[in-house]
């Protein structure tokens, strides 16, 4: 049974220490990247855009998907040829500049093309599209850099670290939100504006990770082996739980949509997405206390609160709705920072492109659950989307109980 080291009793003032180098730019990254997501939020930002463009429940369910999945799934496809590069962050460096045309094409449609709604929404998906591909081929070298420069000790710190801040920051942000949807503009100049928001904290973001030092190693001379995760029974235990936990992601942008289009709520849009952050921010904290325990522990708690929010829904007042997004940032804090911490702690390290290539390519087809959340909304409505994906959240929980515990 593979076990993971113990992590030491972390503290805030640990957790941002920020005096080396390589971990300093690795947290100022994600705070950037909080941000830019905050203003390009898929399940509230993005979700409220193309509600109100009138597209329907299934395309509306393919953004976030898109964004996931084109995060995920060229991994393992790439992972050969990543895992040759004696330098992984001259990829990522050459990669961010495609990824950041991408988000300038959103906002440039919505800037210019408000007048033409289907050319709007075109141009809006290319970006989109562009955006995702291109976050696909920068992903593996990104963990691979993190693996290398940051120890096993310091992993659920660095990701706390850039939750902590970033999700502190993504709460502020959300009033910024909430103002510039409320501006007197024509739709779609306040989304324009987010857009460029965005772009510009994307920017700065993927240029300060850039700088990281990464050391030098030898090309491995052999080639990727994509069996030897599959004869770990703790991977394969691993991946079924992402795939569950995928299945239960169909819910996620369609709390914002349920809001938008059956309670009248679309201003309420960034005060949702500060709730959201908050939450996420807070239970933070409480997270990576668990955390110092193994990542388990944090999986199981953040499975049985999403299990909750959906089934929530239905019991609460419209003036109380806000709770949902208060859980749903909290177990997407849990599941964020579990199954990350979880997978670079697993995989060996002359195996590590394997491991992580596999696992991300494979759950990301299922980030597509999404768009089959859109179909069951458009055929039999919200009463069938959010027990479904309850009972996949639940079945989560049930299967996450038979991994490996760390330490």
């Amino acid at each position: 049974m593979w076990k993971g080291p113990r992590e030491g009793r972390s503290t805030i003032l640990t957790i941002l220490d920020l005096r080396e180098r390589n971990y300093r730019l690795a947290v100022l990254n994600g705070w950037l990247v909080w941000l830019g997501d905050t203003f390009l939020n898929p399940n509230i930002v993005l979700a409220g855009f193309a509600a109100k463009l009138g597209a329907p429940a299934s395309l509306i369910g393919l953004l976030p998907a898109l964004l996931q999945a084109g995060g995920m799934v060229p991994q393992a496809f790439l992972a050969p040829w990543v895992a040759r590069l004696p330098r992984k962050i001259v990829l990522y460096r050459k990669v961010a500049a495609l990824r950041l045309t991408g988000v300038l094409l959103m906002a440039l449609s919505a800037l210019l093309l408000g007048p033409w709604p289907h050319l709007l929404l075109g141009g809006f998906l290319l970006g989109l599209l562009l955006n995702a591909l291109f976050t696909g081929v920068s992903s593996l070298p990104f963990w691979e850099v993190v693996a290398k420069t940051v120890s096993m000790g310091r992993r659920a710190a660095l990701f706390s670290a850039r939750n902590l801040v970033g999700g502190l920051l993504a709460f502020l942000a959300g009033f910024w939100v909430r103002a510039i949807l409320a501006l007197p503009l024509p739709f779609p100049l306040p989304y324009a504006l987010l857009f460029l928001l965005g772009a510009l904290a994307f920017g700065v973001g993927w240029y300060l990770f850039g700088l990281t030092e990464e050391p030098l190693e030898e090309a491995p001379p052999q080639r990727v082996d994509f069996l030897a995760p599959w004869r770990d029974r703790a991977f394969r235990r691993y991946l079924r739980v992402r795939l569950l936990l995928g299945l239960g992601g169909m819910v996620e942008p369609f709390y914002a949509v349920f809001a938008v289009r059956k309670l009248g709520q679309g201003a309420e849009l960034g005060l949702y997405l500060s709730l959201y952050a908050f939450s996420f921010t807070l239970s933070n904290l409480l997270w990576a206390r668990m955390a110092e325990r193994g990542s388990k522990g944090v999986l199981q708690a953040g499975a049985f609160l999403a299990v909750a929010a959906p089934l929530l829904l239905f019991l609460l007042p419209p003036s109380f709705f806000g709770v949902v997004f208060l859980l749903q940032g909290a177990y997407l804090a849990a599941l964020g920072l579990a199954t990350t911490t979880y997978l670079l702690n697993l995989a060996p390290e002359g195996e590590r492109s394997a491991y992580i290539g596999l696992a991300n390519t494979v759950a990301g087809f299922f980030a597509f659950s999404s768009v089959l959340g859109g179909a069951l909304v458009d055929l039999f409505g919200f009463g069938a989307l959010f027990p479904a994906a309850s009972a996949f959240y639940a079945l989560a929980l049930w299967a996450g109980r038979k991994l490996p515990r760390e330490g």
